[in-house]
């Protein structure tokens, strides 16, 4: 999904490529670009889940408190708190201090009915460019304005 996008020179001009394009080549989003990408968003596009396992399979307390801008101990706590509630699968070792990730199964599924449904716009689209070309070059230069 995320190389659908990625590719696609329309989302380019989006105010959000950067974060996209860190998405797509695995690259680590810091709190304050979270942050600004999050202010972008309504309500409803908010996830309400984190998966650090695309990145890892295992990460150290210290390293995960870094990365969250937080104390190692609050690093643990949340990661903690996350598996149990199920927002984030995998267990954590306490005496290594070390959180495993085990991946979900559901994203693989999740991906291609977001790329199915995105695949489905694109043909939208361009049906309504072969009939009203005039109408989306209009939509089109007001968006840049």
């Amino acid at each position: 999904m995320l190389a659908t996008l990625f590719k696609d020179e329309r989302c380019q001009q989006l105010p959000a490529y950067d974060i996209l394009k860190k998405m797509y080549l695995e690259r680590i989003i810091r709190g304050d670009q979270l942050q600004e990408f999050a202010a972008m968003l309504q309500p409803h596009q908010k996830a309400t889940t984190a998966d650090a396992s695309k990145l890892y399979n295992n990460i150290k307390f210290e390293e995960l408190g870094a990365l969250l801008e937080i104390p190692p101990s609050k690093a643990e706590k949340i990661a903690s708190q996350m598996i149990s509630e199920g927002r984030m699968n995998g267990y954590i070792d306490q005496i290594d201090g070390i959180v495993h990730f085990e991946s979900p199964e559901t994203l693989p599924q999740w991906d291609k009915q977001i790329q199915s449904l995105c695949l489905q716009v694109n043909n939208i689209i361009e049906k309504i460019n072969l009939h009203a070309p005039e109408w989306t070059a209009a939509i089109s230069e007001n968006q840049m304005q």
